[in-house]
This record gives C-alpha cells, sequence and structure tokens, in this order.
C-alpha cells in the first residue's frame, strides 16, 4: 500500500493510561490497553483490514492478541466477520495481548498496526477504498 489518510483527532490512539498488567489465575500473563479510533466517524469492525501489535519492535502473534468492544471479545481473525459489530469514534476499542510471563519491569514501546478502508471513499475500480492508517505507538512504564 503506497499510501493512506491519516486524521489523529485524539492527542492518544493508544491511551498510555489504560496500559496494564493481564493476570490470569493470579500470574502476569500479558498486558491490555484501550485504542482510540483515529478518525471522525465510527467504524464496522469487517472494515479492519489489518491489526497487530509490537512490543519493542518484536511482532506478537495473532493469535495471542484479542480485540474487545461493546463488551464482546473476539480474535483477530474474526474481525472481517464482525458486520454488524460497530466501533464508535467516541467508545475505546481493549486490545490485549497474552505473553507467557508478562512484560518485565521498566520502560518499554508498544506499537499499533492498524489500517481500516473507509468503506465510502472508493478510490480505485475493484472495490479499492481509501486506506486509513489508525496505528499508533508510545513508550510506558510497566511495574512489577
Amino acid at each position: 500500500m503506497s499510501f493512506a489518510m491519516r486524521m489523529k483527532l485524539a492527542d492518544e490512539i493508544l491511551r498510555k493510561e489504560s496500559v496494564k498488567d493481564l493476570y490470569i489465575n493470579g500470574e502476569k500473563n500479558g498486558f491490555e490497553f484501550d485504542v482510540q479510533l483515529a478518525y471522525y466517524r465510527g467504524h464496522y469492525l469487517s472494515t479492519i483490514d489489518e491489526i497487530g501489535v509490537l512490543l519493542d519492535g518484536e511482532q506478537i502473534p495473532q493469535e495471542a492478541v484479542t480485540f474487545e468492544i461493546n463488551g464482546k471479545e473476539m480474535p483477530l481473525y474474526k474481525l472481517p466477520y464482525a458486520v454488524t459489530e460497530f466501533w464508535s469514534q467516541v467508545e475505546p476499542a481493549k486490545i490485549r495481548v497474552l505473553k507467557k510471563g508478562g512484560v518485565e519491569a521498566g520502560d518499554h514501546e508498544i506499537e499499533l498496526k492498524l489500517m481500516i478502508r473507509v468503506p465510502y471513499m472508493e478510490i480505485g475500480p475493484d472495490h479499492n477504498f481509501m486506506p486509513l492508517d489508525c496505528g499508533d505507538k508510545a513508550t510506558v512504564t510497566f511495574t512489577e
């Protein structure tokens, strides 16, 4: 993809204050954070073309990441089929990442890759629609 529209309407797309460790059965096994949609309109989850999380430059496997909106959590592979699930611009989504042992204490960079297609902006033949870059990155501090 050679170009993408970018509209960062909020100061933070990846909300740093929401980043926290994820505990499963009392054990630290990952982290989670909130994401604000970087557009003035909401979108259906089925318009998400790419989503991924990197921790300190290392790609997290897709099967270790889930997306939650409207009280519904789903694995990333189900997003293209979520044609009735709407992500409002004012409601943050939650990203959960499973990582055995969690994240070591200290500063870490989290990067969110998030590309959405704008279904009402056709830019070419064969159902090509305007790509919207909603990604972000932030340096956050994890504590013990």
